[in-house]
């Protein structure tokens, strides 16, 4: 145990000296931020005012400022749980690139120990940086609007973060396992940031897709778990607008939000419960792991 956390230990370290990497891994959250200021909120206004319709005199204005400033957040951890754990996995591409994966084969620590020791550390990492972005992003939140959060939904929250970076990091490893340069890398990030906010829903709702793209997504993880943050932040802020319209619409209205917002997984017809989009995350993520621990003796060199 005492080699593993040795190992974990050294490869956070890694990890956080390296400022340039810690800044690319925040890139695509801050072009999505920008994407957000420009065109999006004005478009997510639009939309929502739209479907309101004669209702919208019912509904408060800062209201729907909250719902689309909450949307955001949403897309912007969502993209952040892919970018960012695939960031932090960086340094086991450098230390195959530069020779240390042949040193550490040598060390008294075992071939597992040392996989795990890459895992937890990238995991811990891409834990603790979504945490800060997301802690910003309520305060923020709070600061400009009435959120309606309880401390049960930020715990969720939080939750939905640590499963999100350890699936993520899961997935990405047994990528990462076959790059041998940070060269190719790089590469494979700039299609991951270009692609990661159409797959979670952040440009476009998923309601938009065909159902065949529509269904494809929701089987990555990432996307489940993007969409339970976004049920999680907003499901408070679309209840208080529910109770403004005071049932006029008998609740059409937000159930129309939902739908269109994806506030559930549905594949193929069927719809995820909270519980059971968890459910499906975790168990990919401890096939992911189990892979990992085949694959890893027969990539690396053997002691």
């Amino acid at each position: 145990m005492r080699k593993f956390i040795g190992l974990t230990q050294r490869n956070l370290l890694v990890f956080f000296k390296d400022k340039t990497m810690i800044f690319f891994s925040m890139l695509t959250p801050l072009i999505i931020f920008v994407l957000y200021l420009l065109f999006l909120k004005g478009n997510y206004v639009n939309a929502l005012e739209e479907s309101a319709g004669v209702l919208l005199p019912l509904i408060n204005g800062s209201d729907v400022d909250a719902f689309v400033n909450g949307l955001l957040l949403s897309g912007i951890m969502g993209s952040a749980l892919i970018t960012i754990p695939y960031n932090c996995l960086v340094t086991l591409i450098s230390d195959r690139e530069a020779g240390i994966d042949v040193d550490l084969t040598v060390t008294p620590a075992s071939r597992l120990q040392i996989i795990l020791a890459y895992f937890t550390a990238a995991a811990l990492s891409a834990f603790l940086m979504t945490s800060v972005i997301m802690g910003i992003g309520l305060l923020v939140l709070r600061l400009t609007s009435s959120t309606y959060l309880t401390v049960m939904a930020i715990l969720k929250l939080m939750f939905l973060l640590l499963i999100g970076s350890v699936s993520a990091t899961a997935i990405f490893m047994l990528i990462v396992l076959f790059i041998k340069t940070t060269s190719a890398s790089g590469a494979l990030l700039g299609i991951l940031s270009a692609v990661s906010g159409f797959v979670i829903g952040a440009y476009i709702p998923l309601a938009d897709f065909a159902d065949a793209i529509r269904n494809f997504c929701q089987l990555i993880p990432a996307t489940g778990i993007t969409v339970l943050l976004r049920e999680t932040l907003l499901s408070g802020i679309l209840d208080h607008v529910n109770d403004s319209i005071g049932g006029i619409d008998q609740g059409m209205f937000a159930s129309g939000i939902k739908d269109y917002f994806s506030f559930q997984i549905e594949l193929f017809g069927n719809a995820f419960s909270w519980h059971q989009t968890c459910f499906y995350v975790i168990m990919i993520t401890m096939v992911a792991i189990l892979a990992i621990s085949l694959i890893y003796p027969m990539v690396y060199q053997k002691k």
